[in-house]
């Protein structure tokens, strides 16, 4: 028994870290986002492909973590132990783990893709290229990271290309991919729009570096034993670098992209010493920290959780201001619908694909901008409003004059102007109400934006000059 035990220390370790993070850590704001998603099943959403949403329309908000924690269940049992030990000696990628999010499902089928194609390299028949596009397919209706472990093979393993099934695994994961490629098309390629475009603010070299220096602390490994990865993996480590590293001089980046290292541990030539271990059982210890939530309050990490949020008791229509994730915590904790009105420049959201539920309904609308009354003790205002969606308003310019019909928009609306330079707000005119034709001063060099507003609120309507 002592035996068995001493052999699987990692594992039971990474369970123990799993079942952790699973029980005793709140529902995070992404994952009640994700949640929200999973009521109306699609072949896409606004911000990812959608198999993190059909997976979660399988739980119920008190569920929703079991089928990824049984996916990274399952993976830390078929993994080896030592590959379980140099993960647990990254930091940081333990809180990751088991959570439902689309990192989990592009982890567990990065590793899937791995194998199908180490298989496929050493037999390459007709079946192996089938179960390779398959689960090359899985990964790109996972999270769109995945293409850099797609792109890395493809170069590490350049002289296969000559084999005939290889382009079977591509057709069959090409046919797998299409109906999520025509919904992008029918949605204007929303989610390539959004991460390309509309995801970047300020340009800077400052966020760049911190970007980079953080990402060498969490992964030193990969630092420390870079010249004697494998080609791929070589070729997946500055790709991705260069990729969220352009991301995080835009403006954009998160710390969790690099998960996509995670592919890379397997392979690497890790010394297993006893100093090397003592070091991840106490990144363990350290990581258990998290669940105790005076420790996250004091690192600041409660923001993740929102908890205020799902304490809101209304018998009223509530909705939410410049704050997707609110809306989604607020559905997840009361189970009744909700929705988040954005600004112009302001992240857009699933929301903005979905039609206004309470349109010409009086609501009461929280927000954090200090309009209204406080909620209580906490961050919150509340303002009660009848608003309308006025998203699908039917409009032409016709040289730079706006030709609409008035009688369209509701009392109260006014037309604003929204200029924007590099990512970053200029100014904000109103011009005047929204049942006159707006008199619209182009000026070059700005992205220039018209909307109809009431009282701060938006309608939903972005309309770029032309």
């Amino acid at each position: 028994m002592k035996e068995i035990l001493r052999n699987n220390q990692f594992r039971l370790l990474s369970i123990f870290l799993l079942l952790g993070n699973a029980f005793l850590l709140p529902i995070t704001a992404d994952e009640a986002y994700y949640y929200s998603w999973s009521d109306q099943l699609a072949w896409g959403y606004f911000d990812h492909p959608p198999l993190v949403a059909w997976l979660l329309h399988l739980t119920t908000g008190d569920t929703l973590r079991a089928p990824f924690l049984v996916l990274s269940s399952l993976l830390v049992i078929i993994a080896q132990e030592k590959t379980l030990q140099r993960i647990i000696i990254i930091p940081g990628v333990h809180l990751f783990l088991g959570g439902a999010l689309p990192d989990t499902l592009m982890i567990v089928s990065g590793f899937l893709v791995l194998h199908s194609f180490k298989k496929w390299a050493n037999s390459p028949q007709i079946i192996n290229a089938i179960v390779l596009g398959v689960c090359i397919a899985a990964l790109g209706y996972s999270k769109f990271h995945g293409i850099l472990l797609v792109i890395a093979l493809a170069v590490g393993y350049w002289n296969m290309r000559k084999e005939w099934t290889l382009y079977i695994s591509i057709a069959v994961a090409a046919v797998l991919l299409t109906p999520y490629f025509v919904w992008q098309y029918n949605h204007q390629w929303v989610t390539f729009n959004y991460h390309f475009n509309g995801r970047f603010a300020t340009s800077s070299i400052a966020t760049l570096l911190e970007f980079l220096a953080l990402a060498v602390l969490l992964w030193w490994p990969l630092v420390l034993f870079f010249r004697k990865l494998q080609l791929w993996a070589k070729v997946l480590t500055l790709f991705a670098l260069i990729l969220f590293g352009w991301g995080a001089y835009n403006g954009s980046a998160e710390l969790h992209w690099l998960l996509v290292f995670m592919w890379i541990i397997p392979s690497m030539k890790f010394p297993n010493s006893k100093r090397t271990r003592a070091l991840a059982l106490v990144l363990f210890g350290v990581h258990t920290l998290f669940w105790i939530p005076k420790v996250r309050e004091n690192l600041g990490l409660q923001e993740h959780f929102r908890e205020k949020i799902g304490k809101i008791n209304s018998d009223e229509k509530v909705i939410f201001l410049d704050a997707y994730q609110d809306a989604a915590i607020y559905e997840l904790a009361t189970g009744k619908e909700s929705y988040a009105l954005a600004h112009p420049g302001i992240r857009l959201s699933q929301y903005n694909l979905q039609p206004y539920p309470f349109d010409g309904e009086e609501v009461i609308v929280f927000n954090r901008m200090g309009m209204g009354q406080r909620y209580f003790e906490g961050p919150l205002y509340t303002v009660r409003e009848i608003l309308y969606d006025l998203s699908k308003l039917d409009y032409q310019w016709e040289g730079w004059t706006l030709q609409f019909e008035p009688s369209d928009v509701p009392s109260g609306y006014n037309w604003i102007l929204y200029s924007y330079r590099n990512g970053a707000e200029q100014r904000r005119e109103r011009l005047c109400l929204g049942t006159e034709v707006p008199n619209v001063c182009y000026q070059a060099g700005v992205d220039q934006f018209l909307t109809l507003e009431k009282n701060w609120m938006p309608s939903g309507l972005w309309i770029p000059l032309p």
